[in-house]
C-alpha cells in the first residue's frame, strides 16, 4: 500500500540495466503515442467540459491495473461502474496483481502498458526509472478539470494539503496518490475517560501524564524495536511543531543542516525524558508491530506509533470500547513555530498513467471517477482508511479511530506535513530508524541521534 513499508525498489540502475538487455528498451524513453492511441484532446467548453473534460472516445478500451493489496478490491468497483455509465461503449478490463514490477515492467518497454496503474507495494516498479525515462503522463490537466460532483469545483480544489506536491517528480504532478492517512501515535480514548486522564497540550503536562501512566503500572510508551522506523513519524510530528516546514522539507531534501538544526535538536532533547525516565516498556526492542500493539491493546501502555491502518490491521483484537485516538504533537514551548492540532498526514496508493498506453484521455477520466465524492466515500467505506479527497466523509458505523483522524485533520486544517524520505532514499530511511530505536532502548542520546543521522544523510546526499 506504500502507506507503512518503503518498497524494496530496485533502483534505477538495475531497473535501466534490464531494459537495456531488451530489445525494445528505446520503447520506454520514446513515449510518443501511436496513431490508435488516444492522448487527451483539448479541453472541450461549457458542459462539454463537464461531462467529458478530456475528451473520451466513446468506444475506447480502458484497461486498469491495481494492486492486490491490504485495501482488497472492491473500491475499485464503484469508479469502474461511474466510468461504465458515461462510456457505455468502452470495453474496460481490471485486474490485480501483488506482482507490478514483474508483470508490467515489460509491457512499458513494450510500448503497451495499461492506461492505469496502481504502481504499488514492495514489487512496485523503481519511479526513479519511471520519472527519468518520462515514462509517466503529467497528471496537471486532472487538476484544472471539474470535479465529477460537483463541475462548479475543480478536481485540485478536492484534494486534501500535500497531495500534489507528493505526487510531483522533478517537477511535474505525475503520481495521484488516492488514500490518505495520518501517522505518529495512538492512545486509548476510553482508558484515559476512565482514569480521569485529559490529552495533553504542552510537553510539560506530557511529560505529567507520563509520570502518572508509570504510577499506575502502565508504560507510557511501546514501540516495534523490529521496525524501528514507527518512531520516525512521531520524533518527526514533535521537530514539525517546533521548527516548522523548513526543516522537515530540510530532512526530506537531504540537506546539510537537516538534523543539527537547532529547532530539531530541541525537540529530539524534549522527547529524550520517555527513554530516560524508563518510560518504555521493557522488552520493546524485541517486539514486531502486531506484538507491539498488541502491549498497547492489552493496557500495557499508555502510547504506541503507527498510521492510518493500525486499528483496521488489528482487527478483532482490538477489545470492544477501546475507542482508539490518534495523538497530536503537544507544543515543545512557546517559540514552537506550529500550533497544537498539527498532524504528520500523507497521501498514499499511488496511481499512475504510462504516457505510452492506448487511452491516457480514459485514464485521466479514470481517475476523476475514483476521486468523485461517492467513489472516495466508498473508498474509505471499504478500506478503512480516508481518501484523498478532502469532500469525502467516513460512513455513520466508522470506527473510532478513523472518526478521530478525520477531526484531527479538520482541526488541523493546512498545518500537516508528510515525510518523503522513505521513497527518496530507503536505505537513509532505515538507517536513520535504527538509531532512533537505540534513542529509545537509551543507548544514544538526542545530540548523538542528530549528529549521526545528519552524518548519515550527508553520505546519501553524495
Amino acid at each position: 500500500m506504500n502507506d507503512r513499508f518503503p518498497p524494496s525498489h530496485p533502483g534505477r540502475r538495475s531497473v535501466l540495466a534490464m531494459l537495456a538487455l531488451t530489445p525494445v528498451a528505446g520503447a520506454l524513453a520514446g513515449c510518443a503515442t501511436g496513431g490508435s492511441r488516444q492522448s487527451p484532446a483539448a479541453a472541450p467548453t461549457g458542459s462539454a467540459q463537464a461531462g467529458n473534460p478530456f475528451g473520451v472516445a466513446s468506444d475506447a478500451p480502458l484497461e486498469v491495473v491495481v494492486f492486490d493489496g491490504g485495501y482488497g478490491q472492491k473500491y475499485i468497483k464503484v469508479p469502474l461502474d461511474l466510468y461504465r455509465k458515461k462510456h457505455a461503449a468502452a470495453k474496460i478490463t481490471q485486474s490485480a496483481t501483488q506482482q507490478i514490477q514483474q508483470s508490467l515492467q515489460p509491457r512499458f518497454v513494450a510500448g503497451n502498458p495499461p492506461d492505469v496503474v496502481n504502481n504499488s507495494g514492495s514489487n512496485a516498479i523503481d519511479y526513479g526509472a519511471l520519472v527519468g525515462d518520462k515514462a509517466l503522463l503529467s497528471l496537471t490537466p486532472l487538476l484544472t478539470a471539474p470535479s465529477w460532483s460537483d463541475p462548479a469545483v475543480t478536481v485540485g480544489d478536492t484534494l486534501r494539503p500535500g497531495v500534489v506536491q507528493v505526487g510531483t517528480h522533478d517537477g511535474q504532478f505525475v503520481v495521484l496518490n488516492y488514500s490518505y492517512g495520518a501517522y505518529g501515535a495512538w492512545y486509548s480514548a476510553s482508558l484515559f475517560e476512565e482514569k480521569g486522564w485529559t490529552y495533553p497540550q504542552t510537553w510539560d503536562d506530557y511529560l505529567g501524564l507520563c509520570d502518572k501512566m508509570a504510577t499506575a503500572g502502565i508504560a507510557p510508551w511501546t514501540y516495534p524495536g523490529q521496525f524501528p522506523y514507527y518512531m520516525f513519524w512521531w520524533l518527526a510530528s514533535l521537530i514539525y511543531k517546533a521548527a516548522g516546514p523548513e526543516v522537515i522539507d530540510k530532512i526530506n531534501n537531504l540537506a546539510a543542516d537537516a538534523w543539527t538544526d537547532d529547532r530539531a535538536v530541541a525537540a529530539l532533547r524534549a522527547f529524550e525524558a520517555i527513554p530516560a525516565n524508563g518510560w518504555v516498556l521493557k522488552g520493546s526492542s524485541g517486539l514486531n508491530h502486531t506484538d507491539a500493539q498488541m502491549q498497547f491493546l492489552n493496557g500495557k501502555a499508555g502510547f504506541v506509533p503507527g498510521g492510518s491502518w493500525l486499528e483496521n490491521e488489528m482487527g478483532d483484537s482490538v477489545p470492544k470500547g477501546f475507542d482508539m485516538a490518534i495523538c497530536r504533537a503537544p507544543s515543545i514551548g512557546k517559540d514552537d513555530v506550529k500550533p497544537f492540532g498539527s498532524l504528520c498526514a500523507k497521501a498514499g496508493e499511488p496511481y499512475v498513467i504510462p504516457r505510452s498506453a492506448a487511452n491516457t484521455a480514459g485514464g485521466l477520466e479514470f481517475l476523476r471517477a475514483m476521486l468523485s465524492t461517492e467513489g472516495a466515500e466508498n473508498f474509505i467505506a471499504k478500506a478503512g482508511t480516508l481518501s484523498s479527497n478532502r469532500d469525502a466523509k467516513p460512513p455513520k458505523d466508522a470506527k473510532h479511530g478513523l472518526t478521530s483522524i478525520d477531526a484531527a485533520l479538520k482541526e488541523a486544517g493546512d498545518n500537516v506535513f508528510g515525510i518523503t524520505v522513505d521513497t527518496r532514499d530507503s536505505r537513509l530511511w532505515k538507517d536513520i530508524a535504527n538509531l532512533m530505536g537505540r534513542f529509545m532502548n537509551g543507548d544514544i542520546k538526542a545530540d548523538q541521534l542528530a549528529k549521526q543521522a545528519q552524518s548519515l544523510t550527508d553520505k546519501a546526499r553524495g
